[in-house]
């Protein structure tokens, strides 16, 4: 499992489904940024690379970091949707890391033998 990520995307101005599908036809992936008492933010991820990290296990329960237009977040995935049926990722929530806020998480543990 990695210790940490780092994501470069872009701010979105539309939001919706219709913006979701036209992302995704440009290879990359909605995602929103909230929390902190902070205005939520619209963000443009790579597909690829998002789609390595959902799928390499351990997505859920990591910290990382996402430069939006070189602004620096630290963040933490709450919520990823997946199509039902291709299984591809289709939509993230971060969750923005304050410096002292408290976070609980679900860390998958896998027992050998």
């Amino acid at each position: 499992m990695r210790e940490s990520y780092e994501l470069a995307g872009t701010r979105r101005e539309r939001v919706g489904k219709g913006a979701a599908r036209a992302l995704r036809r440009e290879a990359k992936l909605a995602a929103v940024i909230y929390g902190d008492k902070k205005d939520p933010i619209p963000v443009a991820l790579p597909y690829k690379e998002v789609n390595l990290l959902i799928h390499g296990g351990g997505f859920t329960a990591t910290v990382g970091v996402i430069n939006v237009d070189g602004e620096k977040h630290q963040v933490i995935a709450k919520d990823y949707q997946l199509d039902p049926v291709k299984d591809f990722p289709m939509h993230v929530d971060f969750l923005r890391v304050a410096k002292g806020s408290t976070l609980t998480v679900n860390i998958p543990v896998h027992f050998l033998n």
